[in-house]
């Protein structure tokens, strides 16, 4: 698409870095094109990804290995972020940045190396990409898809085209297929959200913790996820009482646990008269004290032994993922700024049958409405097996998505 191209070019010559990376990944050497250095013609399975989209290709790379070994497999990525994970991803045979969404280079790229199929993963769809597959009877799809609403833009004839170069797309929900179809789409089919599969083959491998979690406690074990500042603020104050009374024993995991993150929050703790320790130090809890996650990479196992989850980033500007604590069970609690999330606007609106008075996922919007919210639910007693049994059940009933996929291409193979 020339007019984003020339957004590209002049971010680049503004200064900005990871523009300027994604130009020079990109650019030829020695008179070739970078992904000329990978081998030609092994009818790949091609799936493309902006970059955090990854996340969503990932449990359909492992089904494949998994279930058709032989099956060669190429990633290709429009943003330099996520080029590590994805060249490490274990089942990746083949990555690279996708080529300038140009007719020659698209059409160059596609010749090389003859893709049995090319599945998008989620969004960053690229007219002269989807185009190119069309022309050449590539077989197309998109997964994982949403919509909140249908286009209704005076480009309504212009999505409409560009859906109809997939040969099916398919999405989330029932109301993402009204949305696309209201907005022109050809085939499109519901099997739900990859993620949720990644989400638990991710709980199924756990990483290791240390040994601080395994004793019986009368306390409730809540956890703070992703927070920031902002987050710490509001859960601290609303907290510090059910922490001095014995009712609960407190997690944060920031977000990005910095050497002044950290220092803003331990003097945060110690304003209001409590004691801290953070888990690289710690070889027991004292269950007293605040437990501050000062490592990366083990939040999903934080939320396994915990009770209740605060997810944050919903006291600042977005909540990050409510998926992973859902998944082990949790009791989710976000602040007013959760309307990017897709699955904490679903869950807020479920009641739990082993606990009436709450939601699976329950909105706060102050200190005061979530010190009431978390009393209600530690009344109702939120460390109950049932409870976590229930949340686990329901969030387990959304997989399935992947092998769908694979059915899909199987039925192009065949």
């Amino acid at each position: 698409m020339p007019l984003a191209l020339l957004i590209i070019l002049i971010l680049a010559l503004l200064g900005h870095k990871k523009v300027r990376q994604g130009i020079m990944m990109r650019w030829p050497k020695n008179n070739f094109h970078p992904w000329f250095d990978l081998p030609k013609r092994k009818k790949p399975i091609w799936i493309h990804c902006s970059s955090g989209e990854f996340e969503y290709a990932k449990p359909l790379i492992s089904k494949i290995k998994k279930q058709q070994p032989d099956w060669k497999i190429l990633v290709t990525y429009f943003s330099p972020t996520y080029k590590k994970n994805i060249e490490n991803f274990p089942g990746v045979d083949l990555s690279c940045p996708l080529p300038w969404d140009l007719p020659g280079a698209m059409s160059s790229f596609i010749k090389h190396h003859n893709p049995k199929a090319v599945l998008v993963a989620r969004t960053d769809l690229w007219p002269e990409m989807l185009y190119q597959c069309k022309i050449r009877n590539i077989p197309s799809t998109i997964f994982s898809m949403t919509l909140s609403q249908p286009k209704k833009s005076i480009f309504k004839l212009y999505w409409h085209w560009l859906y109809h170069q997939f040969s099916l797309i398919f999405c989330v929900s029932q109301d993402d297929k009204n949305n696309l179809l209201d907005s022109g789409a050809g085939l499109v089919q519901v099997i739900g959200d990859t993620r949720y599969d990644q989400v638990f083959a991710r709980l199924e491998n756990p990483k290791p913790l240390k040994n601080l979690f395994g004793l019986h406690s009368s306390r409730i074990c809540f956890i703070a996820g992703s927070t920031w500042s902002e987050d710490e603020k509001v859960i601290l104050n609303s907290c510090h009482n059910f922490i001095n009374n014995g009712k609960m024993k407190l997690i944060i995991a920031p977000h990005e646990p910095t050497e002044s993150h950290l220092t803003d929050l331990t003097n945060q703790i110690k304003k209001l008269g409590l004691n801290y320790q953070f888990y690289s130090e710690s070889s027991s809890w004292h269950e007293e004290n605040v437990l501050i996650i000062d490592k990366v990479g083990i939040l999903a196992e934080l939320y396994k032994v915990s009770d209740m989850a605060f997810i944050g980033g919903s006291f600042k500007k977005s909540v990050h993922s409510v998926m992973e604590a859902l998944a082990t069970g949790c009791i989710v609690f976000v602040g007013p700024f959760h309307s990017n999330n897709r699955e904490a606007l679903e869950f807020k609106n479920i009641t739990l049958e082993t606990a009436s008075q709450l939601n699976i996922v329950n909105t706060v919007s102050d200190q005061e409405e979530f010190s009431r919210k978390i009393h209600k639910a530690i009344e109702s007693g939120a460390n109950a097996n049932d409870i976590k049994l229930e949340i686990n059940s329901l969030i387990k009933n959304k997989m399935g998505a992947t092998e769908k996929l694979l059915t899909w291409l199987e039925s192009i193979e065949n």
